[in-house]
């Protein structure tokens, strides 16, 4: 795995922990979750609930990309686009265009730095790669 690869994966190891703060209080304490971002508590509660469980499955879907970003390009891909970029880009418009509570912007930011850095980092990673393993050009006398 060249540098760049492995620099994509703890990035996305990283994003995955990261969602994990946002997945545990929304399930187990949404309460409080809601109160330290300073946002409305929905009724029923179950739908920030929910909410975190989504999110924990969808962090389970960047576990192989993170893994072997070679070996699943696709996984690693879709850790990018949608996910990444249409959270952050989703909670952003809900927020400024929808007048949606403020709290919402620390979701869209976190989606927006880690989509950012391994879009970064996996462009550089397929790069490197590419240029790595072709072949060279057979010239013909």
């Amino acid at each position: 795995m060249n540098t760049y690869a492995k620099w994509f994966s703890r990035i996305t190891w990283l994003g995955i922990i990261v969602n994990m703060l946002f997945v545990i209080p929304s399930c187990f304490f949404p309460e409080l979750m809601l109160w330290f971002l300073k946002m409305q508590v929905p009724v029923p509660i179950i739908w920030v609930r929910a909410a975190g469980m989504l999110l924990f499955i969808i962090s389970a879907f960047y576990v192989p990309g993170a893994i072997n970003p070679a070996r699943y390009i696709a996984t690693a891909w879709l850790s990018i686009f949608p996910s990444r970029t249409f959270g952050a880009t989703f909670f952003i418009c809900a927020v400024f265009l929808f007048g949606q509570d403020k709290g919402f912007l620390s979701i869209a930011f976190v989606d927006l730095f880690f989509g950012v850095f391994e879009a970064i980092f996996l462009t550089l990673a397929m790069r490197n790669q590419n240029l790595g393993t072709a072949e060279p050009v057979k010239q013909f006398s």
